[in-house]
């Protein structure tokens, strides 16, 4: 010990390890220099941004008890309420005052002829806020949050209390960021919302002739983190092959008739990257070919499912991890009139093109192929 003591510099001082001493070397304390000052405060910043991080990694993957509490609360005021559609916001019809207050009775006989009272103001304030013939279930939830414009729910695809995964409101506002890390509420949330792209208006009279929804890929098992059980096998998406989306005027159903892994970037494929999100409207026969060609290319499984221009559709679309910047999506078809959706077959696709960059990621050959080969999907006469 005595040597030790020898070696130890003159400056040495014992390490105070009592809770105060514990908070002087971490926190700004009295007597620091400048330096000593500065170095804590980088330290506690780093712990600070180290904590933040992981809290958001904890709740992009494991979810928050308001996110659940969220969409119970959402899916209760939204199942609660029927659906039958309603002109909830009549215009207003104040009658002007007459000039004449007191009229004679027409043709001098005896009458009535005390002054008469202004037609009273029938207009309904509660009522004019909502767009016009906007379904009653939608009231409460416009109440909160008026960029809403729709609901999606996929029936069946369910946990074991046969609770919908997906049940959400689908929003729109005027860009594709905001509901990225904004929930319903307008609170900022990881994991965001279901929103529309915003480059078409969904309205009563109009909108894209596709919707394009994005949702997040929840590690929680949230929003359309589900979507990926449509990879599993043939037999799944015949038993959940209904998408329901209502808007809030109508609502409809929806068969999908394609489900697929596609990249965002140039770089990762060989051929040129679907541009399946700029996809609204389909003004030709070409346009619908190559949105509708690229999604049979790519898609896990064919069907006899018969698509048309004249049809309405919805593309859901959700981060994937096969490859860094990829996507799924689940395309689906506005159900044409008394449409039996059951009686379509579904079948494995045993080449479902992917993206380049997956093939060379799992070391396989990439195919070699300039596209959708357009002439295979051509029904036979």
């Amino acid at each position: 010990m005595a040597m030790l003591n020898e070696l130890r510099p003159e400056s040495y001082e014992k390490r105070d390890r009592s809770l105060k001493g514990r908070l002087k070397e971490l926190l700004p304390w009295k007597g620091d220099d400048t330096k000593e000052i500065v170095r804590k405060l980088i330290y506690l910043t780093a712990v600070a941004v180290l904590i933040y991080s992981f809290y958001g990694v904890w709740e992009y993957r494991f979810g928050t008890s308001d996110l659940h509490e969220s969409k119970d609360d959402l899916s209760n005021l939204y199942h609660s309420t029927t659906d039958s559609p309603e002109d909830l916001s009549q215009p207003s019809v104040t009658q002007p005052e007459a000039e004449n207050p007191v009229q004679e009775n027409p043709g001098g006989s005896s009458g009535d002829n005390s002054p008469q009272t202004p037609a009273a103001d029938v207009s309904d304030p509660e009522a004019s806020k909502y767009p016009e013939g906007m379904l009653s279930r939608f009231k409460a939830l416009y109440d909160i949050n008026p960029e809403i414009i729709g609901w999606l729910t996929i029936d069946g695809l369910a946990d074991s209390d046969g609770v919908n995964y997906i049940d959400y409101p689908v929003m729109q506002t005027d860009d594709n960021d905001y509901y990225l890390d904004h929930d319903f509420y307008g609170e900022e949330k990881a994991y965001g919302a279901l929103f529309a792209d915003h480059n078409i208006k969904v309205t009563k009279d109009s909108g894209p002739q596709n919707t394009v929804i994005y949702g997040h890929n929840m590690g929680a098992g949230t929003y359309f983190s589900h979507l990926h059980d449509y990879k599993k096998r043939v037999s799944f998406i015949k038993e959940h092959r209904l998408v329901t989306y209502s808007t809030l005027w109508e609502e409809n159903q929806y068969i999908i008739i394609g489900c697929f892994l596609t990249g965002i970037r140039e770089d990762q494929d060989n051929i040129p990257i679907f541009r399946y999100h700029v996809c609204f409207d389909f003004d030709n026969l070409s346009e619908f070919d190559y949105w509708y060609k690229n999604v049979l290319y790519r898609s896990y499984y064919t069907s006899d499912i018969p698509c048309s221009i004249e049809d309405e559709y919805i593309t859901l679309s959700t981060c994937s991890t096969e490859i860094y910047d990829s996507r799924f999506v689940v395309v689906a078809r506005k159900l044409r009139e008394g449409e039996d959706p059951w009686q379509y077959e579904y079948y494995s696709n045993p080449n479902p093109r992917k993206p380049a960059a997956f093939y060379e990621a799992y070391g396989m050959a990439v195919p070699k192929d300039d596209g959708p080969d357009y002439e295979y999907y051509i029904p036979e006469e």
